[in-house]
């Protein structure tokens, strides 16, 4: 039986070809997407879960609220560790770990590595971060300590043992006493070196307020993390100077445990070690997955429902032989699985050829696991699911009819078979239209981002590395590329432009008395930056001055500058003469008041930030001009080699690392253009057989209309505009439902573009002309051929 029913498939099958094709065609790019979507989501869902223990992980964060201000930090004082191991005893391990760029040096080899990080004994205890080389109980025990991957020693050392052998960090020694392997893409922490954090002297402060360090630490089996969260107050009652003073006044200040395994989705507080992802984006993604698979299993019931007539004959002859109705479903929908499972052969072929171009766009390396126990049976079941809902209602419905009355010639069920089909029309345009829609808001909030005013220029500015190792050379370094034609002026910061900003307690003088009220104190981002910041970043003043090398009072810490809105929260009526408490250590008096600018992304709005002219200076900018960049960054090389002491030179542009704040949305505009590109390919695939089969069943109409002088223009008319029609209805009921999805993503940005009327007009204007210029493909070749071979036979 099960061969009789295989050999009659692949005879149906057989028989019309170009359905055929379409079906598989269409079916395969669906589902190809589909499982390179379900791979991208399953890997973002596994981060940090290849930790043995990482159920039983978590990580500390702060959250301070000084009235309007504060912050929500990813770090914890260097002290809280101990403290937590010693007082909480449900706290099996706890590690500290730092990030931080460090130069390492061995013989003449000197290079500035980025992804290095400082952690505790227990690091390797604590992750599963695998090593080939080394006891993962002992390799971080010394102060002096230090493990790198295979890559990283075969740079400094060559083809050497690695191991017991010594390396420059910044300029102390260190031993190499461990080889690890590459750490695993689905980790939130990507590091090529890590070192004990013993031998940094942060590591000894005593100090709860100083909050530098991220903090992990393990339960106990049988611990429950509700134990330890209901601890983390009182030890801050206990150990927290201020913590009486910052309850009496309102203030809030806690600590909280995040789970390792939320971190990659659900966190995106300050000082994360990269750019996490965002678990909006696996629902919006998985959304397109099953459109698109949805889109391609309405091409299937489309075509099987239209071609009913076809094959209504067959199942009046076999019901009048004595098959049985359930006989008849089995067979249709084993045609369906099968038809289904031929997709799901070339779909697999697909997704590895498509996995190139959807890595690169993703920002990561995806693999379609085709070899695990898992993949292939579950793309097969895929396949079968498919089949058998793609082909359920073709099934039942063809066995629906009654013999007799198919033997009589009667077109059983036309206007209900003719309903579905326009219907499934539709929804595959709504999906298609509202992709187009998406697709065109997404395109224009990433061109609104881009040209909107940022308050400063970011053109032509390279913002330079490790500037604090020109030390005494600092002035000469200065003054040498101020003499640079190419040069048009250069600062000094102690933070890297659009990145972290240090936080600190500032407390405005009173008006009236002239004393500092803590009641007053906000928390603000502050901004070290040297006398030419504002010009070099082309940052305007509102009022007052700029920092300025004449005047007296202008030394470090002395003096600071204002954005507008640090002046609103610090509820300053007279701005100018002001003066300021910078934490407990210096009283700056306020010179200037700069408009506010963009020093963070534009998914929110401009914060209060206080501009301090400082002398630190861990990152120079330098403003060139763009007329010859390459011999610009020679120069710079140049000079950076004469005055920075052997430190590798290392910069970036300006405008470069501003993309980077929205590389995640564009990722998802690219994302939304390739995928809505292929649900309209997909549709069209669909629309292209159906207008063929319709052309086909009305051959003998469009020869009677030719004989009696219809032109092919009438004829090309008359069987476009029924699609014509579905397309419009379409378009009608994918605004609404676009608009509302596209006002929920534009909900993450505090600055957006408006969704403009053109962008709908834009999306069914291309979509008419796609779906016409399918069907007229058929209904030109229907029109001319000649009538006289279509009335043969009448």
């Amino acid at each position: 039986m099960i061969r009789n029913h295989f050999t009659i498939a692949f005879r149906s099958l057989r028989k019309r070809p170009f359905y055929t094709i379409i079906n598989i065609l269409g079916l395969a790019i669906g589902m190809a997407c589909t499982l390179l979507i379900s791979v991208y989501v399953l890997q973002e869902l596994s981060y940090d879960r290849f930790h043995q223990k990482a159920d039983q992980i978590y990580r500390l964060a702060t959250r301070l609220e000084m009235g309007e201000s504060g912050f929500v930090g990813a770090a914890v004082s260097p002290a809280v560790a101990g403290t937590l191991k010693d007082e909480v005893p449900q706290v099996e391990m706890v590690v500290r770990i730092n990030q931080a760029d460090k130069i390492f040096q061995k013989d003449d080899i000197i290079i500035k590595e980025q992804k290095v990080l400082a952690a505790d004994p227990d690091f390797f205890r604590l992750f599963s971060f695998p090593l080939k080389e080394g006891n993962p109980n002992q390799v971080l025990q010394e102060p002096n300590a230090v493990v790198m991957t295979e890559a990283m020693a075969r740079k400094y050392f060559q083809e050497e043992n690695p191991l017991g052998q010594s390396i420059l960090i910044d300029d102390k020694p260190f031993q190499v006493t461990g080889i690890m392997e590459p750490v695993p893409e689905t980790s939130h922490i990507h590091f090529d070196i890590v070192y004990s954090y013993l031998s940094d002297p942060r590591s000894k402060t005593e100090n709860w307020g100083n909050l530098i360090t991220a903090t992990y630490f393990s339960l106990y089996e049988d611990a429950r993390i509700e134990e330890v969260d209901a601890r983390l107050d009182p030890l801050l009652k206990k150990y927290v100077v201020e913590y009486e003073m910052f309850q009496a006044r309102g203030y809030v200040i806690e600590m909280f445990t995040q789970p390792l395994t939320d971190i990659h989705l659900y966190s995106h507080i300050l000082g994360e070690f990269e750019p996490n992802g965002n678990v909006k984006y696996l629902y919006i993604f998985g959304a397109i997955a099953l459109f698109i698979l949805l889109i391609a299993s309405t091409n299937f019931m489309n075509l099987s429902t239209a071609r009913s007539a076809d094959r209504a004959k067959e199942i009046g002859i076999r019901k009048t032989m004595g098959s049985m109705r359930t006989t008849l479903v089995h067979q249709f929908l084993g045609e369906s699985v099968l038809l289904s499972l031929l997709s799901v052969l070339l779909a697999l072929g697909l997704a590895e050829l498509l996995r190139i171009p959807f890595s690169h766009i993703a920002g990561k390396d995806i693999h379609v696991p085709l070899f695990t126990a898992w993949f292939l049976p579950a793309a097969l079941l895929l396949g079968i699911v498919v089949g058998i809902l793609a082909g359920s209602y073709p099934a039942f419905y063809l066995t629906s009819f009654k013999p007799a009355e198919v033997m009589r010639g009667h077109r059983l069920g036309s206007s209900k078979n003719t309903w579905l089909r326009n219907s499934l029309v539709v929804f595959q345009f709504v999906i298609s239209i509202g992709l187009i829609i998406c697709t065109l808001v997404v395109y224009e909030q990433l061109q609104f981002i881009r040209n909107k005013d940022l308050g400063f220029n970011k053109e032509n500015i390279i913002v330079l590395n490790a500037g604090d190792a020109l030390g005494t050379n600092t002035d000469a370094f200065h003054n040498a590329l101020l003499n640079q034609s190419e040069v048009l002026s250069m600062s000094f910061s102690d933070v890297s432009p659009l990145t972290g900003y240090p936080e600190y307690i500032f407390t405005p003088q009173t008006e009236n008395d002239s004393i500092y009220r803590e009641e007053d104190a906000l928390v603000l981002s502050s901004l070290p930056a040297s006398h030419d910041y504002l010009s070099t970043m082309g940052i305007r003043l509102k009022d007052g001055r700029n920092f300025s090398r004449e005047v007296a009072s202008d030394s470090a810490y002395g003096v600071v500058i204002l954005n507008e809105q640090a002046v609103k929260a610090l509820g300053l009526s007279t701005p100018l003469g002001s003066r300021l408490k910078i934490g407990d250590m210096y009283e700056a008096q306020v010179v200037g008041v700069a408009e506010d600018f963009h020093y963070k992304s534009l998914h929110s709005a401009v914060e209060p930030l206080v501009i301090i002219l400082s002398d630190e200076q861990s990152f120079v900018e330098v403003k060139v001009a763009s007329d010859n960049l390459p011999q610009t960054l020679a120069m710079l090389e140049q000079q950076w080699k004469q005055h920075a002491d052997g430190t590798p030179f290392d910069y970036s542009f300006l405008d470069d690392d501003f993309d980077q704040l929205f590389q995640a949305d564009q990722r998802v505009g690219i994302i939304f253009g390739g995928f809505t590109l292929l649900a309209i390919i997909i549709a069209c695939l669909g629309l292209l057989a159906l207008a063929a089969f319709m052309a086909e069943q009305r051959t003998k109409e469009i020869g009677i209309r030719k004989v009696l002088g219809a032109s092919v223009k009438n004829i090309v008319l008359l069987l476009s505009q029924d699609f014509t029609r579905l397309v419009a209805i379409a378009f009608i009921v994918a605004i609404p439902l676009a608009y509302w999805a596209m006002q929920q993503w534009l909900a993450d940005f505090a600055y957006r573009t408006e969704i403009k009327l053109g962008i709908f007009v834009l999306a069914g204007v291309v979509a008419l002309l796609i779906a016409g210029m399918t069907v007229s493909f058929q209904s030109i070749k229907a029109a001319l051929a000649n009538p006289v071979d279509s009335l043969r036979n009448e």
